[in-house]
């Protein structure tokens, strides 16, 4: 079962595993995970939330407390969404296997296998840039107690918790339990991440490949016609029984381009209103950390810190709509490759067929936002320039 799946993309399997988000697994695994995810997650919004309430008059904490709150949400409806739209995901995996099954001639299996190493090579890097960045996320608060081994003082230096909790009782006395705690917080939200993101990648890169064969057949058939009109170029008229091959071929074609779109059709469903709400979390997320940013321009630890969460969800952000983007250019080539054709010279149920191709690839397939806002690179630089303009404007009104 799912042969081709297991083989090509078994890391982006592992990750979801791991979470029990593998449409595949058991039901026990896939019900019990998720769960305990889920309740991990939860369980740190009380703490931020009073957090906020008992340092309200604190500007500073507040700023903490709320991109904290951000980003455990972005963590829950990240996790939310695999697990709302399950079966949604098991039909994707099960039609990329497919594919394997149905694209079969050497040129689609070649763009196929390229671009599923496009895929192992972003999972691979991103999941390692993804828990390196955490990683140090975590480790530099520890700094101090570090110190106290390395360098100790007459009093041990205070300690620091890579999140900020309000749990009413003596952090360093209860250091340990805190620290655990809020570590697990951190590696969960970040294996959710990596393996959502991940796995969203690998399926719009695979949905770019099989636009990729579709606009390579097109530009074949484009050739084989043209060797005919160079045959029959005295009476302009094609031997009916090549013509006749050629029109099977396209027919195949667009059944092929069918299938791609229904797959595309799929993939948005499953990410159009999970996609909103991100756009919002990220945006959020940079606009506090921006504002948090300008209260500790004296401590290097705390820019250290707070940069590694501006470049992860910049790296989350990019992803999102590089990808779209992506899927932007490579069903636009299919209209432009068949654009160019010499329509004038063809038989009229080719140019029927031409002109079914141009009427459906003429508005390109693309990930959108609640079916408003298109994820490509424009949504992208809009979204960093709107939290640009935030950070100014605040900084403006404190200066």
């Amino acid at each position: 079962m799912l042969v081709h799946v297991l083989r090509e993309y078994n890391v982006n399997k592992i990750f979801l595993s791991r979470l029990g988000l593998w449409p595949f697994q058991s039901k026990l695994v896939r019900d019990l995970l998720p769960t305990f995810y889920l309740m991990l997650e939860i369980s740190f919004y009380p703490f931020e939330i009073l957090m906020v309430y008992h340092h309200r008059d604190d500007t500073q904490m507040v700023f903490e407390g709320c991109y904290q709150l951000v980003i455990s949400s972005a963590f829950l409806v990240r996790l939310w969404n695999e697990i709302w739209n399950r079966n949604k995901f098991q039909c994707l995996y099960e039609a990329m296997n497919d594919h394997w099954n149905i694209f079969t001639n050497d040129l689609e299996v070649r763009i196929l296998k390229d671009y599923s190493i496009i895929s192992q090579k972003f999972t691979i890097f991103y999941s390692i840039m993804m828990y390196l960045l955490s990683s140090m996320f975590i480790v530099i608060p520890l700094t101090p107690a570090f110190l106290d081994i390395v360098l100790p003082l007459n009093e041990s230096r205070p300690r620091i918790l890579a999140v900020e909790v309000d749990s009413r009782i003596d952090k360093d006395k209860h250091f340990v339990p805190l620290f655990c705690y809020t570590t697990a917080i951190i590696v969960v939200g970040i294996s959710i991440m990596v393996g959502a993101d991940t796995m969203h990648f690998t399926c719009t890169n695979h949905a770019c490949s099989l636009f990729a064969i579709i606009g390579e057949q097109i530009e074949n058939i484009k050739l084989k016609l043209d060797m005919e009109k160079c045959e029959c170029c005295m009476n302009k008229k094609f031997k009916s029984s090549n013509e006749r091959a050629i029109y099977q071929e396209y027919i195949t074609c667009l059944k092929k381009y069918q299938l791609a779109l229904k797959f595309v059709d799929i993939l948005n469903s499953t990410h159009q209103t999970v996609a909103v709400f991100f756009l919002l979390l990220i945006g959020a997320t940079l606009s506090l950390i921006g504002i948090r940013i300008v209260y500790v321009l004296d401590q290097m630890e705390e820019m250290i810190r707070f940069m590694f969460i501006i470049m992860g969800a910049l790296l989350q952000l990019m992803i999102m709509c590089y990808s779209g983007q992506k899927l932007i250019d490579e069903s636009q080539n299919i209209f432009y490759r068949a654009y160019a054709a010499k329509w004038y010279m063809y038989s009229p149920r080719m140019r029927s067929l031409l002109i079914i191709t141009l009427y459906r690839s003429n508005i390109p397939c693309s990930l959108t936002a609640g079916k408003l806002i298109p994820l490509s690179m424009t949504t992208y630089a809009a979204c960093e320039r709107a939290c640009l303009i935030s950070r100014h404007s605040y900084q403006l009104k404190t200066n």
